[in-house]
């Protein structure tokens, strides 16, 4: 994992530990797929919606690690 150093207070993902400003920390990104679909709440049909109106949608959400945490992965 690449190391750099901290700008602002953050709080490590996997410990909870602090990471003071000038520590170094680094970061992982996780893809969330989320089902949506193109219809609003007013024009969607009564029944059921189809599964072809469903498409999926990633989301990315960052993860902060301490340094230790991050060695040891």
């Amino acid at each position: 994992m690449k190391f750099k150093k901290s700008r602002l207070e953050r709080t490590c993902s996997n410990c909870d530990k602090t990471i003071n400003k000038g520590d170094f920390y680094g970061q992982k990104t996780k893809s969330i797929p989320v089902k949506q679909t193109c219809w609003s709440i007013d024009s969607r049909p009564k029944e059921e919606i189809p599964d072809w109106a469903w498409e999926t949608v990633y989301l990315s959400k960052k993860f902060d690690w301490c340094e230790q945490c991050g060695e040891q992965t």
